[in-house]
């Protein structure tokens, strides 16, 4: 499955006519299929109270499927992502671990070469203590270089991961974001057809008198639900994640 094409599949969805006003040609359409439909009698009556016709149940079937489709398909373009989102966090928990231990290491090793700093080694005697001093301090720079750079190399995979891990997160919220404004667009668009069909069909129902002007019916996107459910826990954990990240990003550009 080409998940590029999906991706690209999607977003063209999102410009499409589906989101637009309904058309001329097309509203033509739905006004000779509300008139015949008006007067064979439908929209009827139905036992919960609600008007419906075969027209309106199809066009509320039609947005449900397309939103399973949308959301369906979404669900096999970032299938390795969520995957990869949680690889990357408990990469991030792992080495923020490692660094913390690395940190803890450099201090204990820093403030026993601190101690030393005014020690005199043999054939020390006659220095200065400037000299001695000096000496220490090139010898504790040059004991401490591995743990320092060891901190440093562990800070730059724990940044690197962060902003791998970042990218990742509002990737997924933004996608989950895109397909939702797409079934709205297509929503809009439906109950604009809907509304159409509707008036059509009022004017030459016989029971039009008795009709509510505006239809109500209900459109259910069941399908997002269903997609983000499983990957709720995760993107909750992600979200914690997320916000750990620009607090701590928040603090360091204060200091």
């Amino acid at each position: 499955m080409d998940r590029r094409k999906l991706r690209k599949q999607r977003h063209k969805k999102l410009g499409n006519g589906k989101g637009k006003k309904v058309g001329f040609s097309e509203s033509i359409g739905l006004k000779i299929i509300g008139c015949r439909d008006g007067r064979k009698g439908f929209p009827r009556l139905t036992g919960d109270n609600a008007w419906y016709s075969t027209f309106m149940n199809r066009e509320v079937n039609s947005y449900e499927e397309f939103c399973s489709h949308i959301w369906g398909s979404l669900q096999i373009e970032n299938e390795d992502e969520f995957t990869r989102l949680e690889q990357l966090m408990d990469g991030i928990r792992q080495k923020k671990e490692h660094l913390e231990a690395a940190r803890y290491d450099f201090q204990v090793a820093s403030q026993r070469e601190k101690e030393g700093e005014t020690f005199r080694k043999k054939g020390e005697d006659k220095l200065t203590d400037a000299q001695v001093k000096t000496r220490r301090k090139a010898e504790k720079e040059k004991n401490l270089a591995p743990l320092k750079s060891k901190v440093a190399g562990l800070e730059q995979e724990l940044k690197e991961a962060e902003e791998a891990f970042s990218g990742l997160h509002s990737k997924l919220i933004e996608d989950d974001n895109t397909t939702r404004l797409i079934c709205h667009r297509v929503k809009d668009h439906i109950l604009m057809r809907i509304d159409v069909y509707w008036n059509s069909a009022l004017m030459r129902h016989p029971e039009g008198a008795d009709m509510p002007v505006i239809p109500t019916l209900e459109l259910r996107n069941d399908a997002e639900e269903a997609y983000l459910q499983p990957h709720k826990e995760l993107m909750k954990r992600a979200a914690t994640i997320h916000e750990a990240i620009q607090d701590e990003a928040h603090k360091r550009e204060v200091a």
